[in-house]
């Protein structure tokens, strides 16, 4: 028989879920401002689509706002594909969109937490399916996520499939959703690699090729010029307020900048993302199987190695379910690697919890730091124990 409290889960999902909800609905974002509830749906999924459907390059910061002043913040680098499948909800007003957009994301969060907890504690059940995704929601990822309406559940949801799966297919298709942003994109690929998963990778590369190409077409009309497209771009990404630039940032670059206040160049970018993927590649060839650890390896070395926001923290939920649940041979760094993680998750010296000034996110940068070195630490003193002694 189920412990009560198991068996009370999904009330207290539903109760958890109403309550953000109501919580969504008072703040949504009013036309304009740059801040606000579902503000990241509009200025990121459903205006740069519609825009695109009126012959605007979404891209192209000065004439998205142009064209549609109700806009907050310019339409930040994601691939052409996420444009695409953003389509079919650009052809819908914006509240029917959300709405959608609403059940999507309800939908994605509970099939993330069935995929965690199905490979940790399958006797859970949908009770504890429900039961951690009411904590996922009340963590900083989850809550930052589902107010601002995200698209961060595909990525996840599309990482676990393609370094899980063994379909082909699907796991190509998991890639190719994944790499939505290519901050996501660029550091799975090359993990996808070493974790010996290299065809999915480049089946995943595929699939993003084709899906862009009638984008990338289309937007080369509308800029008369595969250069006005890259100018493009390159202006939106280097934009005062783009994206990359957020005082929000959690990767090991910003957290550099705002401690030792030097400027972001694109050969320190470089350099501390070759640092990270190094690690990344270093420990998952040396991990027999595929597990949570590793997936805590891929997650923890993608965030810090390229600008993320908090929300995107939620690549570590399977990771920290299956740590809680399991040693898997961390030994007695286990703790200490699941314990950085749950504190920069529900981290209270964030801006979004007590808005004391820019830089706190910063203590998010160290605990993930702090969780990687102790999975690597964990994973070499295995290796030591189980190397057999010369006699």
């Amino acid at each position: 028989m189920r412990p009560t409290l198991l068996r009370a889960a999904p009330l207290v999902f539903l109760v958890v879920l109403a309550a953000m909800t109501v919580r969504l609905l008072a703040i949504v974002v009013e036309p304009g401002a740059s801040d606000g509830g579902y503000l990241d749906f509009r200025d990121a999924v459903h205006a740069p689509a519609a825009a695109l459907l009126d012959g605007v390059d979404p891209y192209n910061t000065v004439d998205l706002l142009a064209h549609d002043p109700d806009i907050g913040n310019p339409f930040n680098t994601y691939t052409p594909h996420h444009l695409l499948l953003a389509i079919p909800l650009a052809l819908l007003p914006i509240w029917v969109a959300g709405v959608i957009w609403w059940g999507l994301n309800v939908a994605l969060l509970l099939i993330a937490v069935r995929f965690a907890v199905e490979r940790t504690r399958p006797e859970w059940g949908w009770d504890g399916v429900f039961g951690v995704a009411s904590i996922v929601l009340l963590s900083n990822p989850g809550r930052f996520n589902f107010l601002t309406g995200q698209p961060t559940l595909v990525i996840v949801v599309g990482a676990y499939v393609a370094f899980t799966s063994r379909n082909p297919w699907a796991a190509a298709a998991g890639a190719a959703a994944a790499a939505i942003k290519p901050q996501f994109g660029i550091p799975l690929f090359v993990l996808l690699a070493a974790a010996g998963r290299l065809r999915t990778a480049l089946g995943g590369t595929g699939i993003v090729a084709a899906l862009s190409a009638p984008i990338l077409l289309t937007l080369v009309a509308i800029e008369g010029s595969v250069g006005g497209v890259i100018d493009a771009i390159w202006d939106n990404a280097t934009a005062e307020r783009s994206g990359s630039l957020s005082p929000y940032r959690i990767d090991a670059v910003a957290a550099g900048r705002r401690v030792l206040g030097f400027d972001e160049r694109f050969v320190i970018t470089v350099l501390v993302f070759a640092l990270f993927m190094g690690i990344g590649w270093y420990l998952l060839r040396r991990r027999r199987e595929f597990d949570a650890t590793a997936m805590a390896i891929v997650g923890l070395t993608s965030l810090l190695a390229l600008f993320h926001l908090p929300y995107d923290e939620l690549i570590l939920l399977w990771p920290i379910v299956g740590l809680v649940t399991a040693d898997h041979g961390l030994g007695r760094w286990r703790p200490w690697a699941v314990g950085a993680m749950l504190a920069a998750a529900f981290n209270p010296l964030t801006m979004l919890f007590l808005d004391l000034g820019e830089g706190l996110d910063t203590t998010t940068t160290v605990l993930l730091a702090l969780s990687l070195a102790a999975i690597a630490a964990g994973m070499l003193a295995r290796r030591e124990r189980e190397t057999p002694v010369r006699q």
